[in-house]
């Protein structure tokens, strides 16, 4: 089978290196597959959220998915899949106000 392959960032990368990640409007990431998991972000998408009219919600409210190459991974997701992230801190304190 040919090995799919993705330009992120300058880079040309086998697409199951990468990981689609699906990110909320406060900048969290609350779902993540590896990049062979899914062909585009719609895909993605729907793997993490199948129902359509979820996804639709998801969209108003300012969700989108992401195709990351695992450097960027590392940065951006991993810290809130370990609960190191600052951004559910941040919406907690505001809703603590």
């Amino acid at each position: 089978m040919p090995e799919l392959l993705v330009r992120i960032g300058g880079a040309t990368l086998p697409l199951r290196s990468c990981h689609w990640v699906l990110f909320g409007p406060n900048g969290c990431a609350y779902a993540s597959e590896h990049g062979d998991g899914a062909t585009g972000p719609e895909e993605a998408h729907r793997n993490f959220t199948p129902r359509q009219r979820d996804r639709d919600r998801q969209t108003r409210k300012g969700y989108h998915v992401d195709l990351l190459s695992k450097e960027q991974w590392r940065k951006h997701a991993a810290p809130c899949f370990y609960g190191t992230c600052t951004h559910r801190q941040l919406n907690t304190k505001a809703v603590a106000r």
